[in-house]
């Protein structure tokens, strides 16, 4: 039976769009079968359990003194696993796990699928990229990038199943918010934001007098604070197609996931990029998203005083809605998920 290795992690941004083109691949493949390469965070392990699919958590190698000893280790064990589950296939979606188990499939002639969601391109994706044979892009970045036009394929970003298909009834039964005000969601990507938090918390009164607040928090970033009209959750995930069906503005963190969920959402957005990590990618998908006209792109150091602002601006001004959420959902490709497996079953074949 055919195998693909799913290599990816660090976060629920990488491992959540392989788990939809794993999906779309099954469709399309029922013989096949996969494993999953993620990094030892706990959090990484805990959404693979709740799959049924198996999967082995790497140490990630990192630049430091120790670099020699825990990539040699990462080599090891990349070589292992190929030699049990003969993959046929590689799909990495990306960060340092993804190296050693790339490195490792490319010496032995396994064709590798790259998977990059940014709008700029990773440190560990850059490397990975020499061995690919298909490089798909979540944004159409083509001409920035300095291989061979053939390999590149503009996809999309893939998104979990059923993501745009929440119910506005549900998610105020789930909320208990009532539909007769506006309702602002704000989230800070797959871990939380704990300085968006903080500036939710103090802004929070005024907000509520113009709209209601769904507010997820990230993992172990609750606030305990309990006000008519807000409603505040850790983490959720089957909830929250239901969430965004009932959102009318959002404020988020500009990774490739979040938006990718908020477009096939068409919901207007207000994204807030985290500032220097990754190559500044977040920064870098804000900005191409606002120059598609496609949200409001407010900076974390000035937040405090343009928030309500914008928000009220936002709920004053129904035609900035409407056009601001057409022109993020335009830059979704509902097929993203399939285009990749489709790319996958040609080398299966």
């Amino acid at each position: 039976m055919p195998t693909v290795l799913f290599v990816g992690g660090g976060s629920i941004g990488h491992i959540a769009p392989a788990l939809a083109v794993w999906h779309a691949l099954r469709e399309q493949n029922h013989n096949v079968q996969a494993h999953f390469v993620c990094t030892a965070r706990k959090e990484d392990q805990q959404f693979l359990r709740n799959t049924d699919i198996p999967f082995t958590a790497f140490e990630t190698p990192r630049v430091g003194l120790s670099l020699l000893w825990t990539f040699h280790r990462a080599m090891t064990q990349a070589k292992e696993l190929l030699d049990q589950i003969k993959p046929d296939v590689i799909f990495s979606k990306g960060s340092n796990v993804s190296i050693p188990v790339c490195l490792a499939a490319h010496r032995r002639g396994i064709p590798i699928i790259l998977h990059e969601s940014d709008a700029v391109m990773g440190r560990a994706n850059r490397i990975v990229a020499r061995w690919a044979k298909h490089i798909c892009t979540g944004f159409p970045i083509a001409a920035t990038m300095n291989y061979e036009p053939s390999t590149i394929n503009h996809t999309g970003n893939p998104i979990r199943p059923g993501a745009s298909q929440g119910n506005r009834a549900e998610g105020r039964r789930l909320t208990g918010l009532s539909s007769e005000r506006p309702v602002l969601l704000v989230m800070g990507g797959s871990q939380g934001s704990l300085a968006i938090n903080q500036i939710v918390a103090t802004l929070l009164p005024t907000l509520l007098k113009s709209c209601d607040v769904i507010h997820l928090t990230g993992k172990g970033k609750e606030l305990k604070i309990k006000a008519d009209g807000y409603w505040s959750h850790s983490f959720v995930t089957e909830e929250l197609p239901h969430i965004y069906a009932l959102a009318d503005i959002a404020v988020s963190r500009a990774g490739a996931n979040s938006i990718a969920e908020l477009a096939a959402n068409a919901i207007p957005t207000i994204l807030v990029p985290l500032r220097g990590v990754g190559h500044d990618h977040q920064q870098h998908n804000a900005v191409f998203v606002e120059r598609e006209q496609g949200c409001v792109l407010l900076q974390q150091k000035t937040l405090r005083n343009t928030l309500i602002p914008t928000v009220e601006q936002l709920i004053d001004d129904g035609e900035m809605r409407e056009s601001l959420g057409r022109q993020l959902h335009r830059l979704h490709k509902t097929n993203a998920a399939e285009c990749i497996a489709k790319i996958l079953q040609q080398e299966l074949a």
